[in-house]
This record gives C-alpha cells, sequence and structure tokens, in this order.
C-alpha cells in the first residue's frame, strides 16, 4: 500500500491514465493522445547506469510523457531530466513532454529554468519541462462536477496548507468525490485522506467531533460521515485484534496451567501418593504458574499429598486430666 502522498498520487495515475490528460486540458488547454499508458519508469542505457522516474507513460506514434510529481528543489534533476528526455528521444525518433506537478510556488519557480545549462564558450544545454502548478485558483478549477477524478490533485494541493480555505476545498473534493461510481468513489475517499498532512487531518477530526462549533456544510457534513465511518471500521478491526492477542494469551495461559497440573498428578501417583478428589479439584483449580512449580518441586520428596501442597495437617489437641488427679509437686531443691 503506497504510505505517501506522493506515492498516493503516483498509483492514481498509473491505475487511471487519463488523469493525467484531463489534468494537463484543464490547466493548459493541450490534449495529451489517449493511446499513452503506462510502461516501466526506470530509463536504462547501454552501461548498467539508471534513472529512476516517477512516472513514464507512452503511446502511439512514438508519443511519450515523463510525469514527476516535484515538492521540493532537487538539484539532480538539473541532470536527470535532460538525460531522461535525451534518452527517449533518442529510442523512439520523438520528442516528448516533461511534465512537472508541484503544488509550491518556488519550486514551479526553480523547475522552470533548472534544466538549463551554459558553458563559458557559449555553448547551452536546456530543457523546459511543462511545469503545471497546483496553487489555490488551480485547485479550484479542478473542483469541477463534469471531472470529480480531479478533486484527488486539489486536495494533493493542499498537503502544505491548513487554513479555512485549504479546509473547503477538501470538503468540495469529498463531495464531488461523491460523483465517482462506487468503486472509484471508495478508492479516491482513501486516496485524499492519504495525501493530506497530519495536521489537516486533526482538524478534519475536530471538526468531525465538533460539528455544533463549526458551521457544516454539506461537503462537511459527507466528510464527518466518512471519517466517522471509518473511525467504527477501525475500531473494529482493532477491537477484534485486541480480542484475538487476549484470547491467544489466555488460551496461552490455560494451556501452561494444564500442563503442569496434569504433570503434578502424575508425579503424585507414580510417587505412589494417591490424592483424593477434594485434592484433585484444588489443583485443577488453580491456575498461578508459580504456585503449581512449587508444589511439583514438593511433590519430588513429599511423603503425603498434603505435605506436597503445603497444607497443614491439623494439631493435636491435649488429653484432658482425668479428676481427682492432682498434679504432681514439683521436686523440691535439696
Amino acid at each position: 500500500m503506497p504510505s505517501t502522498p506522493h506515492e498516493v498520487l503516483i498509483v492514481a495515475l498509473r491505475e487511471q491514465p487519463g488523469l493525467l490528460g484531463a489534468l494537463v486540458s484543464r490547466l493548459t488547454g493541450v490534449q495529451l493522445p489517449r493511446s499513452l499508458k503506462p510502461t516501466d519508469a526506470t530509463l536504462r542505457f547501454v552501461k548498467p547506469a539508471e534513472l529512476r522516474l516517477d512516472l513514464v507513460l507512452q503511446g502511439g506514434r512514438r508519443r511519450w510523457v515523463l510525469v514527476e510529481l516535484q515538492r521540493s528543489i532537487d538539484p539532480a534533476k538539473r541532470r536527470r531530466w535532460p538525460l531522461a528526455a535525451s534518452l527517449l528521444f533518442s529510442q523512439t525518433g520523438a520528442l516528448g513532454d516533461v511534465v512537472v506537478i508541484t503544488a509550491r510556488r518556488a519550486v514551479a519557480r526553480w523547475a522552470e529554468r533548472v534544466a538549463c545549462v551554459r558553458t563559458r564558450l557559449g555553448t547551452v544545454l536546456q530543457l523546459k519541462p511543462v511545469v503545471l502548478h497546483l496553487g489555490a485558483p488551480e485547485s479550484e478549477a479542478l473542483l469541477d462536477e463534469r471531472s470529480p477524478e480531479l478533486a484527488l490533485f486539489a486536495a494533493w494541493a493542499m498537503q502544505h496548507r491548513h487554513g479555512p480555505g485549504a479546509r473547503a476545498i477538501v470538503e468540495r473534493a469529498f463531495e464531488l468525490t461523491e460523483r465517482l461510481p462506487r468503486a472509484l468513489r471508495r478508492a479516491q475517499q482513501r486516496a485524499i485522506l492519504s495525501v493530506l498532512s497530519e495536521r489537516m487531518l486533526e482538524l478534519l477530526r475536530e471538526a468531525s467531533m465538533n460539528p455544533d462549533k463549526i458551521p457544516e456544510t454539506p461537503a462537511a457534513r459527507k466528510l464527518r460521515l466518512f471519517l466517522e465511518a471509518q473511525g467504527r471500521k477501525r475500531g473494529r478491526a482493532e477491537g477484534e485484534a485486541k480480542g484475538r492477542a487476549e484470547g491467544e494469551a489466555k488460551g496461552r495461559a490455560e494451556g501452561e496451567a494444564k500442563g503442569r497440573q496434569d504433570a503434578l498428578l502424575t508425579l503424585l501417583r507414580a510417587r505412589g501418593l494417591s490424592p483424593s478428589q477434594d485434592d484433585e479439584a484444588r489443583i485443577r483449580a488453580c491456575a498461578d504458574a508459580a504456585k503449581l512449580d512449587r508444589w511439583i518441586a514438593r511433590a519430588a520428596t513429599a511423603t503425603t499429598v498434603r505435605e506436597a501442597l503445603g497444607t497443614r495437617s491439623p494439631r493435636t489437641r491435649a488429653r484432658p486430666r482425668a479428676p481427682g488427679r492432682a498434679r504432681p509437686a514439683p521436686a523440691s531443691r535439696s
């Protein structure tokens, strides 16, 4: 299962190739070929060297698109992006696109100019990618009823934002997700929760627990109900796991106690010490492993069952003196 917002979005793009085309079309007006399909995102050279990219799409007529989800500035991309594009250009004979998706304005500005190298003599090696900056205006533009699948990108862009505007976008993303078919709806709801920051998730949890303190829009209500359902599901799973663990622990303890009880009874009988029904009932009722171990140790040398179990014999009372008999006088000292 993907564990980071980066991985969640990569999986979504890989499993739904049309998502990238819808995103590019909405933000640039350019239509990508529908034939593009995910391929191996590791590009290999003749020599043992590899370039690992986020996503590579290839389709008919030698078209290809490299996709990078860029959260921060990475100086290594200055070499890797031109190298990857050059390799695919060499392999296919056609120039494709390098698409960089980011939610940070500073990263967007950096991505536009990072892959440009100039020598002192004047040689220039340059690659200018298509940079899709998902800021607040772009995120709101992605919240379109006609393309509810793009709501995931809008939520992903809010991973570094936590204000009322960001919360409103997340709520709207959940509302639009309800328009998807059932199977896609559940998957996108889980994906949206996975790309949000812990701080945003905490704000949503607080809103779900205190709906009277925070105005609840229809979108917020749907989000609250979904979070509550997820919480109940998680609670049931945790309860079942705890119950299984406690049951297993109890079963192990009972099994170990029974083994000690059987060993004690066997040892007593082997030494010719026949326990009574009361003795056996007392042994069977004992689940204290330490006490059973003490009884087993005593049974190895005891001469009676009472001695093995640490039961004291009742004290013999002194015989009463016969009436009329005087106690003998103590002898006098000479």
